[in-house]
């Protein structure tokens, strides 16, 4: 048996958070090449015997959740005696003709729907029908297994160009009979696990405090703005998200590009990512006629691994800050300018805050609590007509898919998407693989209409962007 693995606070709140209109699943993308001359087109047996002789590689595929007693702690991961291979795998063929437009479309049928926690929270769908002979699969996960690094992790897992190695010998030699921990026995481990925690809270409240006043002497001080939560972000149409529809569209991106941009502007790429985010949503809103007059405000998640730890598969590792977006300002290179100013600073404090402070909070709060007052809260302050957290969610992740490869069909493409956020229609995942950076967009359609378009003015406010900087330089 596996013992039990507790979750994080910060991994049980996509579980607290969610619900049919909203939910926490992450929808990743790997498109495939044509298979080789003389090779047939991948089946669902064949994805199924590739992903059997990994499954050692990827233990949380057999992991399914147990509650605790009570609500008195976070759920833990167990392996799932009922576990079926089969139930993970899907298959789907796009329409005709088998295009980009075809595969977002399938792309966002495939988000709204909850992974069921009666069984491990994944799936892998092959897809079928696209042009040129290739294919696809559809990777679903929920997002308390893991964050973007996880699941790059994970999915590399499973194109393993070397082959997979051979299991261990107890594995390989004798089945293991998973075991549900007893209820009882999960209450007291869980309790004593509380009382240790909450012991140490005073020493952590002083902490807390002490941080948060020294936030507030530098937000005085500071000559950037930092957007306060729940005040500084203006109302607008991307925080309409009312239901479980979801569109989907994906902005494709030159690396060289952006870096270009980058060493002219003498920035960091993220903050010409946000500066592009910015630009496409000016022109994409102008055009609606919903653009704030104020400054919008962006969610970023930024990792917060060790850097010397080795990659992991599973659990949240990331912190968030708010920051302005210049959507108020018209020159690129000035509407840039501004954006790298907001992101410093807004990072600044983050790290006075303490990476860790939330989740160390989040650690402590158990799920009778933490639950009711994660969907309570965000309804109370809508039905008041409060201001939104933040317009738009932004993260930026790297995967180096070079060397991956399924029954030798290398990836032509990889990009990852994430849920949207309560009060927040829009989601930008932005994948960087091999040359092309990814901009994927999942919206309620009630704040992005049509994904396509704001995905061309994401593409459009790339080139101004470049445009801009040439010329200055010239």
């Amino acid at each position: 048996m596996v013992e039990p693995q507790a979750l994080r606070g910060s991994d049980a709140g996509f579980l607290f958070i969610e619900t049919p209109e909203q939910t926490s699943t992450c929808v990743d993308l790997a498109v495939l090449a044509p298979p080789p001359a003389g090779t047939g087109p991948l089946t669902v047996d064949s994805l199924r015997r590739h992903i059997a002789d990994r499954l050692h590689l990827i233990p949380a595929f057999r992991w399914r959740l147990a509650p605790v007693p009570g609500g008195i702690g976070h759920p833990v991961w167990v392996e799932d005696p009922d576990f079926d291979l089969d139930y993970h795998l899907r298959h789907a063929v796009v329409e005709a003709p088998g295009d980009d437009a075809a595969l977002d479309r399938l792309m966002a049928t495939m988000l709204p729907g909850l992974l069921d926690r009666r069984h491990p929270l994944w799936q892998v769908v092959l897809v079928d029908g696209l042009a040129g002979g290739r294919q696809a699969l559809i990777f679903r996960f929920h997002h308390t297994l893991a964050d973007g690094a996880g699941l790059i992790a994970t999915i590399g897992r499973i194109f393993d160009a070397d082959g997979p190695p051979s299991p261990p010998a107890a594995t390989a030699t004798a089945a293991v009979e998973p075991t549900v921990p007893r209820p009882g026995r999960l209450f007291l481990t869980t309790l004593v696990a509380q009382i240790r925690a909450w012991l140490a809270a005073p020493r952590l409240l002083v902490d807390t405090l002490r941080r948060f006043k020294a936030v507030d002497r530098r937000r005085e001080s500071a000559d950037v703005p930092v957007p306060r939560s729940m005040v500084d972000a203006p109302h607008s149409a991307l925080n309409r998200c009312t239901d479980a529809r979801r569109v989907y569209a994906r902005a494709l991106l030159p690396l060289a590009d952006l870096r270009q941009v980058r060493r002219e502007a003498g920035t960091t790429l993220s903050d010409v990512v946000l500066a592009v985010v910015a630009g496409g949503l000016r022109s994409h809103l102008a055009e609606r006629q919903d653009l704030p007059a104020e400054p919008m405000v962006v969610n970023v998640p930024v990792g917060n691994d060790d850097p010397d730890a080795p990659p992991r598969q599973t659990g949240n590792v990331f912190a968030n800050y708010f920051a302005h977006l210049a959507t108020d300002v018209a020159d690129p290179r000035e509407r840039l300018a501004a954006t790298a100013s907001y992101n410093e600073e807004a990072k600044f404090q983050l790290d006075i805050l303490g990476r860790d402070t939330l989740p160390a909070w989040l650690d402590r709060i158990p799920p009778f609590i933490a639950g009711p007052a994660a969907r309570a809260i965000p309804r109370r302050r809508a039905a008041k007509g409060d201001p939104p957290d933040f317009n738009v969610l932004v993260s930026n992740v790297r995967a180096d898919v070079s060397n991956w490869r399924l029954d030798d069909r290398a990836v032509e493409h990889y990009s990852m998407s994430g849920p949207v956020a309560d009060g927040a229609g829009l989601n930008i995942t932005v994948t960087g693989a091999g040359d092309t950076v990814t901009m994927s967009l999942v919206a309620n359609p009630a704040a992005v209409e049509r994904p396509g378009v704001l995905a061309r003015s994401l593409e459009s406010a790339l080139r101004e962007l470049v445009d801009a900087h040439h010329r200055a330089v010239v």
